[in-house]
């Protein structure tokens, strides 16, 4: 567990390497729910959760001066970039993987199976879930409820890591810092904290309560539970749930601090291109040089809601067309010509890339009907001649939905 007393004392500023996110599906759209220690989603370095609450100079007129401002809409988005952590030695594909992966696979798609031993991932339905995400650093946290996927850029290069770059939007997002309190704040829903402290909090943020040391929860935030704020009064914090019977500061310090899981557990193995193949039918053996997807929901973000200041109601509608764009870059030989000579006749074609050892725990991407576009290419001055096919997956009949099937086997 994180030392908070520390973390509050010190005069650092914050460690960008601190940060942390955490993934859970919703039972309630749009309703935060707390993540435990097993929603930890490990990330590549860069991504974070964004959030904006824009104005623009009022048009009105009194003079050549700006002397008012018109309010817009609070903005919500995320991005981050993951490998495929696989554990290799797992009885079955559905536990080789993060339980915050398989909800972020969920909301890109729409469809989960997890009946069988594989957990398969398409988009027979239209994307339903919402989840709550929250981005933990070490003097503060944003917690954004009501999260949705919105695109997944899976890459899958022979010279580097597999990774997929996830983006999406969010109903709010809650700025939690760590505060302290000096008073006896039991009998009452309040918490009073050091002058100026009130600032570090925001109404609607979840928190957690802890004991002198700063590495134990209170009794009023016991572990997997959380306190909303829902109240700020200067420095006096006022809290959701039960009476407060655990928060006598003037018997000890008692820490208030944004919520967080105490101990995050999640499988590290990242699985690379070194093991896998990239295979379409009717076109020989290949060394396949890179291989893209790009996946996007198109989704209507809920933006409009009279009265509101950000989403709200169902806060995204799958209003327009799940796209995959992929493409494929392989070098010029007589079968890639053989292809490529092909494409003027719009042919579909049949991809299936693997990522892993088949014989064990992997990835599989199925691609039934890929039509590819003719692409031009230049010879470069030296060495291979790449060529890179760009194309769109397609379903393979009416109504079949296939046009992407993603499986951890």
């Amino acid at each position: 567990m994180k030392d908070y007393k520390a973390i509050y004392e010190s005069a650092n500023d914050s460690i960008a390497l601190e940060q942390r996110f955490y993934v859970l599906a919703e039972s309630v759209r749009g309703t935060m729910v707390y993540p435990t220690a097993s929603d930890f989603l490990f990330h590549l370095p860069g991504g974070s959760i964004g959030f904006e609450q824009p104005f623009e100079s009022s048009p009105q007129r009194s003079g050549r001066h700006h002397s008012g401002i018109i309010k817009k809409k609070k903005i919500s988005n995320f991005s981050f970039s993951t490998f495929f952590n696989i554990n290799e030695g797992a009885g079955d594909g559905k536990t080789s993987v993060d339980s915050a992966v398989k909800t972020l696979f969920k909301s890109l798609f729409g469809r989960e199976d997890v009946t069988g031993a594989d957990a398969v991932y398409d988009t027979n339905n239209a994307p339903d879930i919402t989840f709550t995400i929250m981005e933990v650093g070490d003097k503060w946290a944003r917690q954004a409820p009501g999260g949705f996927i919105s695109g997944g850029n899976l890459q899958l290069p022979g010279d580097g890591e597999a990774t997929v770059e996830w983006s999406g939007s969010a109903k709010t997002t809650y700025l939690a810092g760590i505060g302290l309190s000096t008073t006896d704040n039991n009998t009452g829903n309040t918490v009073t904290l050091q002058v100026g402290e009130g600032a570090r909090f925001t109404v609607g943020a979840a928190v957690m309560l802890l004991d002198a040391t700063g590495l134990a929860l209170s009794t009023d935030t016991a572990i997997t539970t959380a306190r909303i704020i829902t109240g700020i009064s200067g420095d006096v914090i006022t809290l959701d749930g039960a009476v407060l019977a655990d928060a006598d500061g003037t018997a000890a310090d008692v820490y208030m601090c944004y919520y967080e899981p105490l101990a995050p557990v999640a499988i590290n193995n990242p699985v690379t291109g070194l093991v896998g193949s990239v295979a379409v039918v009717g076109l020989a053996s290949q060394c396949v040089r890179s291989l893209g997807i790009n996946m996007q929901n198109n989704h209507e973000l809920v933006d409009y809601c009279y009265g509101s200041d950000s989403l709200a109601g169902t806060i995204f509608v799958p209003g327009d067309r799940f796209t995959a764009e992929l493409t494929i870059s392989m070098n010029m030989n007589h079968d890639v010509l053989g292809f490529y000579n092909g494409l003027l006749d719009f042919p579909t074609e049949d991809l299936t890339a693997i990522l892993g050892d088949v014989a064990g725990r992997h990835l599989e991407v199925l691609l039934p009907q890929a039509r590819f576009q003719v692409p031009a290419f230049a010879v470069p001055d030296t060495g291979s001649i790449p060529v890179e096919f760009s194309g769109q997956a397609y379903e393979s009949a009416l109504g079949l939905a296939d046009e992407i099937q993603v499986s951890f086997k």
